[in-house]
């Protein structure tokens, strides 16, 4: 059973209505559940049940204003029901019904307050000590995972359920309710962070699996994180959920429609009522559902008790057959997973809660084919699970997301989505705060995660209570920009802060920083892993010795782990001047001999630098011991690795930068036929294969045929203090309209065809017919210069572009501080590390929309980005940024903000960590 309400809670009025919703489903759901449950076992009846308790309805158990409101609410029910009790005297069935209601509001009350003391929460303790309930815990806020857009908001979802769910029972849940069973890519893994073990799927969820699974959905799958998904039976579900072919729907049960509060007069019903004139429903209802017409006959409890009974033999009947046939095909025991609402049970479906004590009590008696069990127990005893991987889906109309996305309710993702990232950032730029800001933070993290809440799309799709739910979305909308608004301008207004933490007061412990990037889950399950690990790192360049991008990325992820605790072995080439083995801020580099490395055909050197680098892993595994995993990055070093893996049985992760057809539009010779063949090798050999974009994932991918979920993004990253050494000032954004005193274009990299510096060049004389000031410096060197320096003739931009050729990074570091804007016009681009460079420097620049750049720069908020060979709009926008520098200002300001908080080394390194981890369990 799934309990979820949302978290109404509006201490600014006494008679909310939508309070209502809380103390009608603690009414009529939750005490008579816990009432049957409690008679079970007084009774000696042997049952389990799997019972989800969402956050918000844990919130609301223990809120002391709801519990007042709520004895507030049974008093003046109770007070109906004596006033019915007159009002019927003469008509003897009609006050039997009115004793019988009032009946059930005295013994609730006496359950609530005297009984629990007004909290709910120890009652289902209670149960769950005694083992007849596996409590499980739902979505932070109910918000739908599928829809949101960062995985830091998803993982916020989780964790903050996990705490509050230990804060409560003192442990941690071991499975969770996925809200609307909403499942997308990766959500298994962010629940293995957090230590939960297994999940909920809709019917096709689990059977549109890949490869599909060989027991249906009556039997539990392995998604490649270990977590495991159980799927709804649909068999069992229809005879439950169906109104009309259901249970619920027969005539002899209560008619949830008609109430005496849109049936009696108003000026009797007005001392009941919410402000004396609203209609609502009571709970006092006489009739039942008779027939598909209007007329309506009197309810009578003892016969709507008879069919319950009746309809728990019959789905007992079912589920045995359903058991006995589907043992005898499979491997495993059949578990037949029926969920359901929990306020099903006394809300629609008066007669719910005596069905469940009927059918828990005949389950136990009357036979020995089927037992109830948990999802946890199943688990304990079956821990060997088919391997599969879901699609996304849900449990809502259409099996996907159309009930949370349609053109009734799709304004609301931008707000959200951008209020995630903008939570995420503050999150990151504010890890240390105290005090005021820290409360501010909490708050913001509150406010985004109750605008979150599913439950507002759903109301908006269903256009019951529209009005109230956009209400509430853009209160919380509001509410969170505000605050993030003076966080950022470091003015903070207590009074509107003490407003919303007395207001929205959901989960007092909450941490802010479970929206960091650099978070991980409290209660992660290490499994067969360890906490740190001994890397061996093949790359066949390193600093000093510097061709591309490859060697900064191995030399910055290497100093990055060594934070996290682990011991890296860089194993390299030579260069001159640098020892064989050298200890550099903690990272252990090892490099071949210049003897080791003599050919001069290019494949003959390739397989001696191999070679060389098995024998020296030997040397470094003999005198530091047995590493825990090799790491190669690109097909250079990959016969090493897999040397390497084979002869000391480890795990071998690969990380690709770029690919021959990638760097060639294709393959064309047989030089570029042979290094294909070695990427191939070894991303269908390595276990994990880790690209830096989106675009080289897909490239990758479907080159060489890769499975899904073998592939990780992670981007190269930039550390900005690399950048300061050489320059005269700390850079600054401020002063790009008097920087370097000339206005200059700076591009930086290899000049081979496809860094695109040719479109560059020509858009140049539009550029300076707008800044007839401007230059352009190239720095780099390649096979395209020569051709490159023709071109400027051609163009007749003698003196306005210049070469500066290779170099080093005090070079580099002080061309960045003369430019004003920086433009990398790629055909290809795996990455684009210097275009992080670039902005970490503060320095505007503009990108083509290709390859890894599109990932980097968000255009016009951050940099721009224009269409590959395109040198009108290059031109166009260097001029631009040229000629406007207050906006280049702001755009640098917000590449700087992106930077410190997306592209942080220490953050990379935990995801790279990840993949460690993953490859290790494989």
């Amino acid at each position: 059973m799934h309990a979820h309400l949302p978290f109404v809670r509006h201490p600014e009025r006494p008679d909310y209505l939508e309070e209502r919703w809380f103390f009608e489903a603690v009414t009529e759901c939750y005490l008579p559940l816990i009432e049957v449950f409690e008679g079970l076992v007084g009774d000696g009846v042997d049952f389990r049940l799997t019972f989800s308790l969402s956050p918000p309805l844990l919130t609301m158990f223990t809120d002391p204003l709801l519990q007042r409101r709520y004895l507030d609410y049974l008093d003046t029910m109770i007070r109906l029901g004596e006033s019915e009790y007159q009002r019927t005297a003469q008509d003897a069935e009609l006050r039997s019904l009115a004793l019988f209601y009032l009946g059930k509001l005295k013994g609730a009350r006496r359950m609530f307050a005297e009984k629990y003391d007004c909290n709910l929460i120890q009652a289902f303790s209670a149960l769950q000590a005694l083992g007849k309930l596996e409590l499980i815990t739902c979505g932070a806020t109910h918000g739908y995972l599928p829809l949101m857009r960062t995985k830091e908001a998803m993982r916020a979802q989780i964790g903050t359920a996990v705490d509050y769910f230990t804060r409560h029972f003192g442990r941690p849940p071991a499975g969770m309710w996925l809200p609307e069973c909403g499942y997308t890519s990766g959500v298994d893994q962010l629940l293995k962070e957090f230590g939960v073990h297994y999940f909920f799927v809709d019917t096709h969820g689990l059977l549109h699996a890949d490869p599909a699974p060989v027991n249906g959905v009556l039997a539990p799958a392995a998604c490649r994180s270990g977590v495991a998904v159980f799927a709804r039976d649909p068999e069992s579900s229809r005879q439950v959920w169906d109104r009309q072919a259901g249970y619920p729907g027969d005539y002899d049960y209560r008619e949830f429609y008609r109430d005496i509060g849109y049936d009696l007069e108003l000026d009797y019903l007005k001392p009941f009522l919410p402000s004396g004139n609203i209609r609502v429903d009571t709970g006092f209802k006489y009739y039942r559902i008779t027939g598909p017409g209007p007329h309506k006959e009197i309810y009578r409890p003892e016969a709507a008790a008879r069919r319950s009974a009746e309809h728990a033999a019959n789905f007992l009947f079912n589920r045995r057959q359903q058991v006995a046939f589907h043992s005898r095909h499979m491997s495993l025991p059949p578990v037949v997973v029926a969920p359901y609402d929990a306020e099903l049970f006394g809300h629609w479906w008066y007669e719910g809660p005596q069905w469940v004590d009927q059918l828990c009590r005949k389950i136990y008696a009357e036979q020995d084919t089927v037992r109830m069990t948990t999802p946890g127990e199943y688990l304990q005893k079956h821990r060997e699970l088919q391997a599969v991987e879901l699609p996304m889906s849900s449990w809502g109309e259409g099996g996907y997301s159309l009930v949370w996305l349609n053109p009734g309710n799709d304004w609301i993702y931008r707000h959200l989505h951008h209020a995630e990232g903008r939570m995420v950032d503050l999150a990151d730029l504010h890890a240390g705060a105290q005090g005021l800001k820290r409360r501010a933070l909490n708050q913001a993290a509150r406010e985004l995660l109750l605008a979150q809440s599913s439950d507002w799309a759903f109301i908006i799709k269903v256009g019951t209570v529209v009005q109230y739910a956009e209400k509430r979305i853009r209160e919380h909308v509001y509410r969170f920009n505000r605050l993030a608004d003076q966080i950022e301008q470091g003015n903070i207004e207590e009074v509107f802060l003490n407003e919303l933490e007395h207001a929205d007061n959901i989960f007092p412990g909450l941490d802010f920083s479970i929206y960091s990037r650099h978070r991980q889950g409290r209660y992660r399950d290490y499994g067969a892993g360890r906490a740190h690990f001994r890397i061996l790192m093949l790359s066949w360049e390193y600093p000093p010795g510097t061709v591309g991008g490859l060697a900064r990325h191995v030399y910055d992820l290497s100093r990055a782990l060594i934070r996290h605790g682990d011991e890296v072995h860089v194993i390299t080439c030579p260069v001159p001047g640098e020892d064989a083995y050298s200890l550099q801020q903690g990272v252990h580099v090892h490099r071949l001999a210049p003897e080791q490395l003599t050919a001069a055909d290019f494949l003959t050197w390739v397989g001696q630098m191999n070679r060389g680098m098995s024998a020296l892993s030997d040397r470094v595994t003999e005198q530091w011991g047995r590493p825990d995993l090799v790491h190669a990055h690109d097909w250079l070093v990959g016969e090493a690795g897999l040397q390497i893996r084979d002869r000391y049985g480890v795990p071998l992760v690969a990380t690709i930068h770029a690919t021959e057809h990638g760097r060639n539009h294709g393959i064309h010779t047989a030089l570029q036929r042979h290094i294909h063949s070695r990427e191939a090798q070894l991303t269908n050999e390595a276990v994990r294969v880790i690209c830096c974009s989106n675009y080289m994932a897909e490239e990758v991918t479907g080159l060489f045929g890769l499975p899904d979920g073998k592939v990780r993004v992670i981007p190269n990253g930039v550390d900005p203090a690399n950048l300061l050494a050489g320059r005269s000032r700390e850079p600054d954004c401020a002063d790009l309209d008097t920087r370097g005193g000339v206005p200059t274009v700076l591009f930086m990299g290899r000049l081979v065809p496809e860094k695109g510096v040719q479109v560059l060049l020509e858009s140049f004389p539009a550029v300076l017919s707008r800044v007839p000031g401007a230059r352009l410096v190239v720095a780099g060197r390649g096979p395209y210069q020569d051709h490159l320096q023709g071109r400027v003739q051609e163009l007749a931009l003698e003196g306005r572009v210049s070469f500066a050729g290779f170099v080093d990074d005090l070079g580099r570091n002080r061309l960045l501080e003369q430019a004003r804007v920086a433009v990398f016009p790629s055909l290809y681009e795996p990455f684009g590390i210097v275009a992080l460079e670039a902005m970490a420097a503060r320095v505007p620049v503009i990108v083509t929309d290709t390859g890894g750049l599109q990932d980097i720069v968000e255009h016009g908020v951050d940099g721009f980005k224009v269409p590959p060979e395109n040198a009108g709009m290059l031109g166009h926008y260097t001029a631009e940024l040229l000629a406007n520098p207050l906006l280049a200002q702001e755009l640098c300001q917000k590449a700087w903000r992106k930077i410190i908080t997306r592209y942080d080394w220490y953050y990379i390194a935990t995801e790279t960590r990840d993949v460690y981890r993953e490859a290790g369990e494989r």
